[in-house]
């Protein structure tokens, strides 16, 4: 693996990481809080957990926008894991595989931020 290849598989996990965080904050602020695995969290806890966060995002008691920034920001970041996970896994690394990763998180965090937002005006 090149020193470029592993500088993004290195970037796309720190901002998975990241955006994982911002989701179990805002999920710890939903009416019915969710608490999502924290900690020294491994694939194999935060994806089912996200995949379940997904299924339950529309039981919320908000508006119909605020559930759908949960199910959204949930499901993007499920789309980069899988594209994370194919980086790392496959014989023939694609930097195509490592931006559609970033921008998968990309709209995850815009959903996070315009929950966080939408959620901040409730209170």
């Amino acid at each position: 693996m090149s020193d470029f290849e592993e500088l993004a598989n290195r970037k796309v996990s720190a901002h998975l990481s990241a955006t994982y965080t911002a989701m179990v904050t805002a999920c710890l602020a939903l009416p019915l809080p969710v608490t999502l695995p924290t900690g020294a969290v491994t694939n194999l806890e935060a994806v089912p957990a996200v995949r379940r966060l997904m299924a339950i995002a529309f039981d919320q008691p908000m508006p119909e926008a605020m559930k759908a920034h949960v199910f959204a920001a949930a499901a993007f970041w499920l789309g980069a894991m899988d594209c994370y996970s194919l980086l790392v896994r496959e014989d023939e690394w694609q930097v195509s595989r490592a931006h559609s990763a970033a921008a998968n998180l990309l709209m995850a965090d815009g959903h996070l931020g315009d929950l966080a937002a939408r959620l901040g005006d409730q209170e």
